[in-house]
């Protein structure tokens, strides 16, 4: 409220956020999530037992091995898009590895399908307008 109040008086704000870093998502099993997200997915993560990551986009994507502290793994408000060039293709794809896959939302803003990762995180296969 204050920013945009500021801004109204014609006061510059400059933004305390840059750019998006990195978004990490906590795995109860590294080995299965890096088959998941590394080679079903095709995402080049990079690293060791307890960190992978990849750079995508001009943002860093990470995995971290959970560890005591963190508690429950849950995608509660999480809302994760990963861009695919064709959604149908990547969806067939991930059935094919034996993932439940919703069906496809088509829209102007263009389409995806809902699938689980394998510590339950709801992630959205994106596929932008042509």
């Amino acid at each position: 409220m204050r920013g945009s109040m500021l801004r109204a008086m014609g006061i510059a704000v400059e933004p305390l956020v840059r750019k998006l870093n990195v978004v990490y998502l906590y795995v109860s099993d590294m080995d299965r999530s890096l088959r998941f997200y590394r080679d079903l997915l095709g995402i080049p993560l990079e690293g060791d037992g307890d960190w992978q990551e990849a750079a995508l986009g001009g943002a860093r994507f990470a995995l971290h091995r959970s560890h005591e502290g963190i508690g429950e793994l849950s995608s509660g408000t999480v809302h994760i898009n990963l861009e695919v060039a064709d959604v149908e293709a990547a969806s067939e794809r991930l059935r094919a590895a034996g993932l439940a896959v919703t069906e496809a939302v088509r829209d102007e803003w263009g389409a995806a399908v809902q699938v689980l990762d394998p510590d339950g995180y709801e992630l959205y296969l994106f596929q932008p307008p042509s």
